[in-house]
């Protein structure tokens, strides 16, 4: 492809494949028996003990009894438990309960059901009951919400041989204000607990090591509350941001003697949060420690890395080797993404990936106190794992004070008893906070220790023998005795993904396509080879303007073509279109730059429209070939009945500037696939990106003469191709004024026109997204703000209406505000930038003036400001995110598609208002609710009218193959782009009838 140059030499996604776990050390029999020996005798006097995994009370409770034994309650229980915090009556609690127990296939425990049925003081009584249970719970694993009232739970732990470790509890830090909040609360655990610790009885197993005091306070950090702002696209600009952030916080601990503990979160921070660690010891002399997890595939190579940086910067500091805790997320996430799931599928080898990681941190503990190394924090529950890291102790000739048991507050207190009866330094890690936040915490702490693959319950509830217990997870016999993934059944069952080679075997025959994956910006590889891309590849030249008369003719050789494409294999012809989607995969960063330049995409914007193009070609390819095979109606002796389709004709595509290389695409190849001609007419303002497409079609064996490149002018060469009787069929994308004017055009048949235009037409949207009173806000306040903010508004998804219900409203508006305060706003090229320049002055102005008339309608609730000159650096206007409130269902604001970043937030007093609201416009394309509760999500499934609708995620992001793209209304004409019945639109049927009876003789049936 000329205007690209070389192929690139490798293959990105081979590239980033995470390193395979390294084969176990062999280890001669007597150490693997001297583990099983600490083992058993950790078992043993753990077991003399009577509390349970959690505590007595915890087991003893009914519904925890009762969830144990239904999975189905269990899972609607804990949802119910996950958004209980934000019911604040009686009433609610009870309305809730009901809807999640009351869901089919789930069994209550005996006496529930009369309970949920209950009226009056009984419901009451209940409701009172179940929340005065939920609250007990959370106190099991919650010490307080602040410093100070945690300080007694904390001393009494200590009076008990347990120091601890203080987690802030909260998951989601959404704006500069939230962050700020988040690093006044940790600055109050550094100043505050010192001084309450220091009163603290003398205990000397506690304030020594191996080599001598420790730290009394320990503070855990997550790095992504302190700052809104942290994105490993923009790595380097996070790891400045995060620096200024924490930097008060480390003198203050380095001023206390306070321990700093950065935990690891999500595998996408796990690099930026190392970086950031190693960066921030080499700054600041303060007590340091880092969290690492045994379950990801680079676990061991992470390690080693954390070693040789410690002796490179001379410096000692502690690991704790944990297993990890979003095991689910991971998973499902790397799953639905279609990149490599970057954790072991299989406890087994989480399990020995943690013994690998704790021999290499034992082998590098340091030997004398100024010397720099790694000391040891086991975090784990398993008692295998445990007597494995002890037996190393002993193999590298070091005191079992060489390391330090940490485990979760109100959970294994046989295990902690145990490690106290061997004098092991015993710290707990201590959850501090809110219940709102703290809810996420709790939910997953009760699920990861009530699955089936909890070795707390295997080890003291399910009464699983000690040979099983503390077999090794090197054997293959530890293999097959134990389950085969680890805590998460629901995420087990996923399964794995199958790469697909862009060929055409089994084209037709219902093969699957795989999503073409989106880059994945945490890996410096994939964000290095983008910025290389973006730097070298602007805007392709695109010479002329089309006229009328190019149109014409573009059409009459279209139409000569057509013949021989049609009459063409369409295995063959699925092939090329095969080998286009080949050629953009070897170009596409290329391809993602274009649009950078020229449509002023970001980053992740352009990445995902290419990849939608790929899988437009992929999809339809795919799905062509099955159309032109006859398939048999009915089964009739001496009767063949056949339906097969053929071409429609010339097809005219005329493609926006939204999704310049996407839509073009799918609609362009859709055309080909179903053996049509072409003439592409894209929007003036992207003709390079689509001119490309076609170099790449024609490159990939589509004859000159069946696709033609028209970059003209809507008004003169659209027009001219829209209104000529040769062309057959048109594929449109854009407003909904062109869009009618196209059907009322399409619909004229001059005389010598001998065909019915079809029209596949995609118009605008004016797309609500719904957040009742249960929704989880930190979902709702982001997912909104990408749908209204994400490529400006300019988006025909895009949401442009939120609809909240009830009390919900003054706590979602002033998130979503100060949320959208902190986008960037700048240049497309460079990663950091979150809203780039809108498409034209032309289209500026139209935003500038919906945003007036949103002055007079409503109150401006914020209107971003664009640095000075940054229109002029780009080339083309900006707009800033605005928000209005006050806007009614009346209103030309809550009517009117912008398409741009202007964002209403309306208010609804009851959930089936927001919905009537909802459904008042004449658009109906996409729509999205934030809930958790199970009955008005299936409201919504019944009610809320629009082409797609999106429960619990953004509205915007559709993917070929999953979710079939278009609206009806004045949204379009319901033709589904990316799902299994788009190309009949494309083609034309025709039923064949033979009579087969031949003089009284049938073939008989097959």
């Amino acid at each position: 492809m000329p205007i690209f140059g070389r192929d690139k030499q490798k293959d990105d996604e081979a590239a980033t494949k995470p390193p395979q776990q390294q084969p176990a050390d062999s280890e001669p029999t007597q150490f693997e028996q001297r583990t099983k020996q600490i083992g058993g005798d950790l078992l043993r006097h753990a077991r003399r003990h009577r509390t349970g995994v959690f505590s007595a009370k915890f087991w003893s409770d009914q519904l925890m009894n009762w969830a144990m034994k239904d999975p189905a309650f269990k899972v609607q229980l804990f949802r119910f438990i996950d958004c209980f915090p934000m019911l604040t009556t009686a009433e609610q609690v009870h309305e809730y309960l009901v809807d999640y127990l009351g869901q089919p296939g789930v069994s209550l425990p005996p006496g529930m059901e009369l309970g949920l049925k209950a009226g009056g003081m009984a419901k009451s009584i209940m409701s009172k009951t179940i929340a005065g249970r939920i609250n007990a719970m959370a106190g099991n694993f919650i010490a307080g919400t602040d410093a100070v009232s945690a300080v007694p739970t904390l001393r009494k732990l200590w009076d008990e041989g347990v120091a601890f470790s203080v987690d802030l509890l909260g998951e989601a830090c959404v704006s500069d204000e939230e962050a700020v909040a988040y690093r006044k609360r940790y600055l109050d655990l550094i100043e505050t607990l010192p001084d309450e610790a220091a009163g603290f009885a003398s205990n000397e197993q506690l304030d020594n090591d191996y080599l001598g005091p420790v730290p009394r306070t320990n503070v855990s950090i997550k790095i992504s509350s302190l700052c809104a702002r942290t994105d490993p696209i923009d790595f380097d600009g996070s790891l400045d941001r995060l620096r200024e952030a924490l930097r008060p916080l480390l003198e203050a601990a380095r001023k206390r003697n306070v321990l700093i503990n950065f935990d690891i979160e999500q595998y996408a921070l796990k690099d930026l949060t190392i970086e950031l660690f190693e960066r921030c010891c080499e700054e600041i002399e303060f007590p340091a420690g880092l969290a690492m997890q045994s379950y990801l595939r680079s676990g061991v190579e992470d390690v080693r890395r954390v070693i040789n940086w410690a002796r490179r910067a001379g410096r000692q500091v502690t690991v704790r080797l944990i297993k990890g805790a979003y095991w689910d997320y991971e998973v499902i996430h790397a799953e639905q993404q279609g990149w490599p799931v970057p954790v072991w599928t299989n406890k087994r080898e989480t399990d020995a990936c943690f013994e690998q990681m704790a021999e290499r941190l034992v082998a590098a503990a340091p030997r004398r106190d100024n010397q720099p190394g790694v000391k040891l924090a086991l975090g784990s529950h398993n008692v295998r794992s445990i007597a494995n890291t002890l037996a190393l102790l002993e193999k590298h000739k070091l005191p079992e004070s060489a390391v330090e048991l940490q485990m979760l507050f109100g959970m294994a207190d046989q295990l902690k008893a145990a490690a106290r009866s061997r004098k092991l330094r015993t710290r707990e890690y201590v959850p501090v906070g809110e219940m709102i936040p703290g809810m996420a915490y709790l939910v997953r702490r009760l699920l990861e220790n009530t699955s089936n693959q909890s070795w707390l319950r295997a080890g003291f509830s399910d009464n699983v023998p000690d040979e099983q217990l503390l077999a090794s997870p090197h054997e293959e016999s530890a293999a097959r005795s134990k389950p085969a993934a680890p805590a998460g059944d629901a995420a087990a069952a996923l399964a794995r993904r199958h790469e697909l080679s862009p060929t055409v075997e089994g084209l037709g025959d219902g093969s699957p396509m795989t999503n073409e994956p989106t880059r994945d910006f945490s890996q410096r590889d994939q964000r290095e080879a983008f910025a290389r891309a973006v730097g070298s590849v602007g805007t392709p030249p695109v010479a002329g303007e089309a006229t009328a008369e190019d149109a014409r003719e573009a059409v009459a050789r279209a139409t000569a073509a057509l013949p021989d494409w049609r009459a063409m294999d369409p295995v063959a012809r699925s092939a090329i279109i095969l080998e286009a989607a080949a050629e953009m995969r070897r170009h596409r960063d290329e391809l993602s730059s274009v649009m950078v330049h020229e449509a002023g995409k970001t980053w992740r914007e352009a990445d995902a429209d290419t990849c939608e193009a790929i899988d437009f070609c992929e999809y339809y390819a795919r799905c062509a070939v099955g159309l032109f095979r006859p398939r048999r109606l009915g089964k009739f002796v001496g009767e063949l009945n056949h339906v097969f389709h053929q071409p429609r004709g010339v097809a005219a595509v005329i493609s926006p500037w939204n999704f310049p290389l996407a839509i073009c695409a799918g609609m362009t190849t859709a055309a080909l696939a179903t053996g049509n001609t072409a003439v592409v007419k894209p929007s003036s303002q992207t003709r390079g990106i689509a001119g490309a497409m076609c170099e790449i079609l024609w490159t990939a064996g589509v004859p000159a003469e069946v696709l033609h490149f028209l970059p003209g002018s809507g008004g003169v060469a659209g027009s001219a191709l829209v209104r000529d009787p040769r062309v057959a069929l048109i594929a449109f994308t854009g407003s909904k004024q062109v869009g009618l004017d196209i059907i009322k055009a399409a619909g004229e048949v001059p005389d010598g026109q001998g065909l019915l235009k079809k029209v596949v037409c995609e118009m605008g949207g004016k797309n609500a997204v719904i957040v009742d009173q249960s929704a989880d806000l930190d979902e709702a306040v982001l997912g909104v703000r990408q749908s209204a903010f994400g490529y400006s508004g300019q988006k025909c998804s895009a949401c442009s209406r939120v609809i909240v219900v009830g009390d919900a409203y003054e706590t979602f508006l002033r998130r979503l505000i100060e949320a959208t305060r902190t986008l960037q706003i700048g240049p497309p090229a460079d990663p950091s930038t979150d809203v780039g320049p809108v498409i034209d002055e032309s289209a500026a102005a139209k935003i500038r003036a919906y945003i007036e008339i949103g002055r007079g309608e409503g109150n401006l609730e914020l209107a971003c400001e664009v640095p000075d000159g940054l229109a002029r650096q780009v080339g083309k206007p900006y707009v800033g995110p605005h928000i209005f409130s006050g806007i009614r269902p009346r209103h030309r604001l809550a009517n009117e598609e912008i398409f741009g970043p202007v964002l209403s937030v309306m208010r609804a007093a009851s959930f089936q208002e927001a919905l009537d609201v909802a459904n008042g416009t004449t658009y109906k394309l996409t729509g999205g609710v934030f809930s958790r509760k199970p009955a008005h999500l299936e409201m919504a499934r019944r009610q809320f009218r629009v082409g797609n609708l999106y429960l619990n995620r953004g509205i915007t992001g559709a993917l070929v193959g999953r979710q079939p793209f278009g609206g009806f209304g004045l949204s379009g004409t319901g033709t589904k782009a990316g799902g299994g019945d788009y190309l009949l639109h494309f083609v034309e049927p025709r039923c064949c009838t033979e009579n087969t009876m031949r003089h009284g003789f049938a073939p008989g049936l097959e």
